[in-house]
This record gives structure tokens, sequence and C-alpha cells, in this order.
């Protein structure tokens, strides 16, 4: 298929919000997809156009609709994209999935529909106390969408709950791990740092240039709304409860996540036993990629040459990448992914791709890392 054209047999699908990063990046996704065909994108009336953004040819054939047509448009789509704050996929999605005439599914990349334990009143109290604001569609039973650990829903008026960045990240580092039992989970660590596109497209002076270059910033530790997230997915992926620190920094670079995690093994447990969780959970996933660092190959001012850590190498990527190295009995794992794309807008591609029994790489597997 020619770049930017795409099938028109493909599953039709609309992005409400494409004007913000992971909008924009999930708008170039689905232009390039060979089983997606973007009909529109609904934003605020005359806001932008995406061929003011996007090179592919096939940007200007996009439809550009206000949010007030959002209903009229349904029958004619598959699935919608909510690349939206939170507030907005609280009100949006409801009256997507309750739509009589049509059977469109919805998968939301904000947080509205992260948690899932427990009944409503406690999913309710949960969200409130970790987003802050009052959750009006508690109601809505969303299937947690972290590929490949989810188990695809039925492909008519779904809702999926794309993961968060920071999230992803730990998750796929750490569920091989408490699942095959090789750590304890008591002695878990996450230090993480993204790029700064994860706070989103808005003004806030603590994101200028001037402000974040040259810092690396923690902020909200251990009240970041993706930590009880990792904890109730953590153990619902792997059966073992866990209570970790948590702390997130802000990097000054655009885009990427680099999570640090530090666990001790459990008793017996060996780097053998890491290479095999690893390779038992992803298997049969290409988009995770793994390396044990070996420590005689790292340099004596202390620097690692392998690729594998460079955030340079996963930035532009679908791809986890994931590296570790026992000392002792220490376990030194290190998760990078690009926030915008495994992180948001690729992983989202994934579960429309799970949703219609596609490869979970279909339309994602053209983009590399650069040095």
């Amino acid at each position: 298929m020619t770049a930017g054209t795409q099938k028109k047999n493909g599953k039709k699908v609309a992005i409400i919000g494409a004007r913000g990063y992971s909008g924009l990046d999930l708008a170039r996704l689905l232009l390039n997809h060979p089983e997606a065909e973007l009909t529109a994108c609904f934003g605020h009336e005359g806001t932008f156009q995406l061929s003011d953004y996007l090179p592919e040819p096939a940007a200007k054939g996009v439809a550009m609709l206000s949010l007030k047509d959002v209903e009229a448009t349904l029958p004619k789509l598959d699935v919608i994209f909510l690349a939206t704050p939170t507030e907005a996929s609280l009100e949006l999605a409801p009256k997507i999935l309750s739509a009589k005439n049509a059977s469109t599914s919805v998968i939301d990349l904000s947080g509205a529909f992260r948690f899932q334990a427990g009944s409503q009143a406690e999913r309710e109290a949960k969200f409130e106390a970790w987003y802050k604001t009052k959750h009006t569609a508690a109601n809505l039973n969303a299937t947690y969408g972290l590929v490949p650990f989810v188990k695809p829903p039925k492909a008519e008026k779904a809702l999926v709950s794309n993961p968060g960045c920071y999230a992803t990240a730990v998750l796929m580092g750490i569920i091989p791990l408490l699942k095959a039992k090789a750590i304890q989970a008591n002695t878990l660590v996450v230090d993480a740092k993204s790029g700064t596109s994860g706070a989103g497209r808005k003004a806030n002076e603590a994101q200028l240039f001037t402000e974040v270059e040259g810092e690396c910033l923690p902020y909200r530790v251990g009240k970041h709304q993706h930590l009880p997230e990792v904890m109730e997915w953590a153990e619902a992926y792997s059966g073992t409860a866990i209570d970790p620190f948590f702390t997130t920094h802000l990097l000054p670079v655009r885009r990427g996540i680099i999570a640090s995690i530090y666990a001790e093994l459990a008793p017996n447990q060996t780097a053998k036993d890491v290479e095999q969780a690893f390779q038992a959970a992803y298997k049969d996933y290409p988009l995770a990629k793994i390396t044990r660092i070996d420590a005689k190959e790292q340099s004596q001012n202390g620097l690692s040459p392998a690729l594998s850590l460079s955030l340079k190498r996963a930035v532009g990527t679908a791809r986890v990448h994931l590296s570790y190295q026992v000392v002792g009995k220490k376990l030194y794992l290190f998760s990078l992914i690009d926030n915008l794309m495994k992180g948001a807008a690729s992983q989202a591609v994934e579960n429309f791709n799970q949703l219609y029994d596609f490869p979970a790489n279909l339309g994602l597997d053209a983009m590399e890392g650069t040095l």
C-alpha cells in the first residue's frame, strides 16, 4: 500500500481530539493502516485541518467535523477513538455507546475508565481520590487494553480503556516477573521519567523550555494517578498484590519514558528465571524487545553500550524495550517506551487490531527509533 493511502474497504474509524499530541500520532498511524479508513476527526469548529500537521496525502481527505456532528455520524463508524481529556471522555463515551442506531466501539485514551476492580461505588471513590473529579459513568464496564495481556472483547459497542503511559512501561516489565514469582513483590521500587509531551498539548508555565531545560524534576511523588492503575492491573494479570515505591520525573525531552525498576529476586531465583519469565510472556508478541545487559561489556567509565538502553531507539517505535541485569539477588530492570506511541497512540491501534483479530503489530512494524 502506498504511504498515505487507505483501503476503502477498511474499518471506518474516527478520532475525537486529533489535534493533541497523542491524537496526531494516532491519526498518522490510522492513515497508514492497511485495514482502517480514517473518515473523520471531530473537534471544535474551525480549529485546525489535519493536513496542516501531517504530510500524508490522505490527510486532506479526512473530514473535519464539529462535535455536534458525532451522533449523526456514528452509524457510519466501526470505531471511534477518544484522544480527549478525562472529563470529556466521561461525557462522550456513554453517549456513543448508548446510541440506538449504531454499534460503534470506543477506544478511550484518557484515564476515565482504567479502574475496573470492585463495585461501582468503589470505582467512583477510587477515581475521585486519584483524579480529583467526580466519575459520572462508573456503571460502564471497560476492557483494560494492555496488549498482549488483554483478552479482546466483542467488536461491537466495546469500550476499551487504553492504559496510561507510565502504567504501560511499568506493567510490561513487572507482570511477567510477578506471574512467574521471580521477584519479591514487597521490594519493588519504580523510578520513572517522561518527556514533556506526556502532559499534553496545553499552555503550562511549568513546561516552558526555560523551566525544564537542564532539569530532571520529580513530581506527584507517591501520588501519581498511574500508581493505583499499576497496582490494580499488576494484581489482575499476575495474581500478586503490590504496593511499590513509585516516583515520576519530568525530563527535558519531547517524548519517551524510561522506567527504572528495582526488586530483589525471590528465593532460589536467578537471572535465568528472569529470562524465562520474559520469554514465556512475550514469545508470541512481536512488539517487545528483551535484552540482558552483560556486565562484562560495560565500559570502564560505567556507560553501557546496549542500544536497548537508549531512549532515542525506543522513541518513534511501537515497541517496549526491556533490559535487565541481575547482581547477586538484586534485579535492575529498565523499561523504555515512546509515551505517545506504546504509551498512547500505537497501543490504541493494537487494541483496534485486537477487536478485529488482526495481528497486534499490523500497521505498526514500519517505525524505527533513531540515534
